[in-house]
């Protein structure tokens, strides 16, 4: 029996707030850990031969400032997967999917979002180093513009990774054909390389490459598994 339109809004609504309930829930505990994490975070510019004496803030409260928003994003990311699969429950029997199917679909949601964020992290300090190759002064960072630009381009490499994922689904929806898909290798590599070269924020070839290389194996990986999948997923 099919809810009326109310108790599907009023169903969503809940999920939200659930989801922001956990947000917070999450940032108190990374307040409370905040040394962990802002080293995670400084961790690139160290690699890049910078460390914590090259960031400074312009105003006296701006310290505090980044310190929220470090929070506020840090628990977006760590409860991006989860709040995601809160969403989504919601709008499962839409898309017609088994509860097996979904919940390994959540799992390769989930170890694909967080490879992403590793990646992102373990080669920000070449887009780092190629980013500040251009001073030819000494470089003091403002804190607020460093970790800004380290958590976004996280979170957007999390996101990004989800691209295999959409392909494997699209493919057991036989929205997309399997074999015309194998025989244009050259073409999609090609596609890849081009979205990688608009997602990396510096374009510098080794960049590029890293984060070209995974996700092309990525999407060879699904299409594996679509074909060694009876049914699909």
């Amino acid at each position: 029996m099919k809810k009326p339109f109310i108790d599907h809004l009023k169903e969503l609504n809940f999920r939200f707030l659930i989801s922001i309930i956990l947000i917070a829930v999450v940032s108190i505990v990374v307040y409370v850990r905040y040394s962990f994490f802002v080293d995670l975070l400084l961790d690139p510019l160290i690699k890049a031969g910078y460390d914590q004496s090259n960031i400074f803030a312009l105003t006296i409260y701006e310290g505090f400032q980044v310190k929220l928003q470090n929070t506020f994003w840090i628990a977006i990311i760590i409860c991006f997967p989860l709040v995601s699969l809160i969403i989504a429950l919601f709008i499962k029997p839409a898309l017609e999917i088994g509860n097996t199917a979904f919940l390994l679909y959540f799992l390769f949601f989930t170890v694909l979002f967080y490879l992403g964020i590793g990646s992102s992290l373990s080669i920000a300090h070449v887009g780092i180093e190629f980013l500040l190759s251009f001073n030819e002064n000494e470089i003091i960072l403002r804190s607020q513009n460093y970790f800004q630009f380290i958590t976004r381009v996280s979170l957007l490499f999390g996101i990004s990774f989800q691209f295999p994922l959409v392909i494997l689904f699209l493919l057991n929806k036989k929205i997309i054909d399997v074999e015309s898909l194998t025989k244009k290798r050259p073409e999609m590599f090609i596609v890849i390389l081009i979205f990688s070269a608009i997602i990396t924020p510096t374009g510098d070839p080794v960049s590029l490459f890293v984060f070209t290389i995974p996700m092309y194996l990525l999407i060879e990986v699904m299409i594996f598994v679509h074909k060694k999948s009876k049914r699909g997923i």
